[in-house]
């Protein structure tokens, strides 16, 4: 596990190319880390990619995260490793397809939803660009649209430390945002071969839909990391 976080931040590090620009107010963030993530291959050009939040014990992949309001009434939501083993509803999920461009880049649709401990949801669309980060894996840098938040409710972490938070936010859904994953030791990610069993830490902020931003770029994994840390 611990080996596990501390490539998390070193990849992070390495890949933070792409600047932060924004110029709307970010309403929610989110972020998990050592989630198990699966390729399914149908041939070299296409598949499709998944992660889903796991407790495979310890040496294992064990999920964290946490999904935070950070507009007033803020708070933070967190979910300690291996929360999925939990008797509650906490749960993440995503799903983005893969359609090549060039041996190193290729395009990606899907879907993520995040899920409190009573069943409260924060999902949304996902498009955006897949690209090969030389000795660390395989990234993905896109947006969020059509997002909905479970509305009059309080989003609800599984720590006993959590800050757990109202869900009418100061402006009306469907939202917009940006997200950034990262897949470690992806390499066969652009070939026909499937993958399974893979570390996947994906992280993201959810805006106003009228309002406009730049990519969240991998640099926001390693602030978002230190803020859960």
């Amino acid at each position: 596990m611990r080996q596990m976080k501390t490539l998390a931040l070193v990849a992070a590090a390495a890949a933070g190319t792409v600047s932060v620009a924004q110029a709307a107010t970010t309403l929610v963030t989110f972020g998990y880390n050592n989630l198990q993530g699966t390729y399914t291959a149908a041939g070299m050009n296409a598949g499709n990619f998944s992660a889903v939040a796991v407790d495979q014990g310890v040496g294992g992949l064990q999920t964290d995260g946490s999904v935070s309001r950070l507009v007033p009434g803020a708070g933070q939501a967190k979910f300690a490793a291996g929360f999925k083993s939990l008797a509650t509803f906490a749960d993440f999920a995503i799903n983005i397809s893969f359609t090549r461009l060039s041996a190193t880049t290729g395009l990606g649709a899907g879907s993520f939803t995040a899920t409190d401990a009573l069943g409260n949801t924060v999902a949304g669309s996902i498009s955006g660009f897949w690209s090969v980060q030389p000795t660390i894996g395989i990234a993905f840098n896109g947006t969020l649209a059509n997002v909905n938040i479970t509305p009059n409710a309080t989003f609800t972490g599984t720590d006993g430390s959590s800050t757990n938070w109202n869900t009418n936010l100061p402006s009306p859904a469907p939202y917009t945002g940006a997200l950034t994953q990262l897949i470690f030791n992806g390499g066969a990610f652009f070939t026909d071969q499937n993958l399974s069993n893979v570390a996947t830490q994906v992280s993201g902020q959810i805006v106003p839909s009228t309002g406009s931003l730049a990519l969240f770029g991998l640099g926001g994994l390693v602030a978002a990391r230190r803020r859960r840390a």
